[in-house]
């Protein structure tokens, strides 16, 4: 990520022990490795995916696919829409709109994109 956010903000800058949640955040293993990890806020009425990290190591081999089948499921069986932010440089936006997410408003540095509960 850290490319992204000097590509949108011209600097890196590490986040703060306050604004990380570790009750939120799983951490995604692979054969015993830590390659990622996943963050959901499960709201009333709307399931939001806070984090959905995988290691560039460990890309493109559907991980990232099988989570996101999890989460959608998740949703479905509760009726819930599904609601994400990315960096508009982050190039996963097609990842998500492959998952039926679509981007509803934009600022200059974010994609807002949201999919409908099955």
């Amino acid at each position: 990520m850290r490319d992204y956010v000097e590509q949108t903000w011209g600097q890196w800058r590490a986040d703060s022990p306050e604004e990380f949640d570790a009750n939120l955040h799983q951490i995604v293993q692979c054969d015993g490795d830590d390659i990622g990890c996943v963050a959901l806020v499960d709201e009333p009425a709307v399931l939001v995916v806070k984090t959905l990290y995988i290691l560039p190591s460990h890309q493109n081999r559907g991980i990232g696919a099988t989570l996101m089948q999890q989460i959608i499921k998740h949703a479905g069986a509760n009726k819930k829409p599904i609601q994400l932010r990315l960096l508009r440089v982050n190039p996963a936006r097609r990842f998500y709109e492959r998952h039926g997410f679509v981007v509803t408003p934009s600022t200059d540095e974010r994609h807002f994109m949201a999919r409908p509960p099955d």
